[in-house]
């Protein structure tokens, strides 16, 4: 796991949404109700043509992830965290990848990882064991994807347990399908990992 160096908050809340900017679902969600289609196309131009000097987007990036996510609330997906998290950027072999936990939320994940919570068992069982769920479907076309595209993949984003150990925060169907495909990853893939005295207080670790 090579230690890439500092990461920001923007940085961390831009590779958020663009995992799930071209998800029908978020993008309903963004369009809103009554639809307001302008909502949406600020967003995609944020997430794919992003520009990190750019406040306003940086805002607007940071408005949509806290208002779904709960993004330094203590609340929803960062329930329990405070804003003491400190963010740095990693690469990690797909290997490493494999080691990640899937956090204890969810119903598919501890099925796909029964005995070890490890993402290279839920890629071991994704292609066999129905979770009852879409996941199963999410996973393999994900990575189907990732076979036939040249496309820069969105940073896995972690929390560092007490114990060391990382535990994925966004970013379970990704990780999995990144090792199902390991082959076309031979130089890693980058993440994103937080890390702070609050982390101890997330519920799903």
């Amino acid at each position: 796991m090579d230690d890439l160096g500092q990461a920001t908050e923007d940085q961390v809340i831009l590779a958020w949404l663009q995992a799930e900017i071209e998800s029908p679902e978020f993008q309903a969600y963004l369009v809103g109700n009554p639809p307001n289609p302008a909502n949406l196309s600020l967003a995609l131009k944020a997430a794919r043509n992003p520009d990190l000097r750019d406040q306003a987007q940086n805002d607007l990036r940071r408005q949509i992830i806290t208002a779904t996510y709960g993004f330094g609330q203590g609340s929803g997906s960062f329930q329990g965290l405070g804003n003491d998290i400190t963010w740095r950027r990693f690469r990690l072999s797909t290997d490493e990848v494999g080691d990640l936990l899937y956090a204890r939320q969810g119903a598919a994940w501890p099925i796909l990882s029964p005995a070890t919570r490890k993402v290279a068992e839920g890629a071991t069982n994704v292609g066999h064991v129905f979770t009852g769920d879409q996941t199963n479907m999410v996973v393999l076309s994900l990575a189907s994807g990732l076979c036939h595209s040249d496309k820069k993949v969105p940073e896995i984003i972690a929390l560092r347990r007490p114990d060391g150990r990382l535990v994925i925060l966004e970013g379970h169907a990704r990780a999995t399908a990144i090792v199902l495909e390991a082959h076309r990853f031979p130089k890693g893939v980058d993440a994103f990992v937080g890390d702070g005295p609050s982390v101890a207080n997330w519920p799903y670790l």
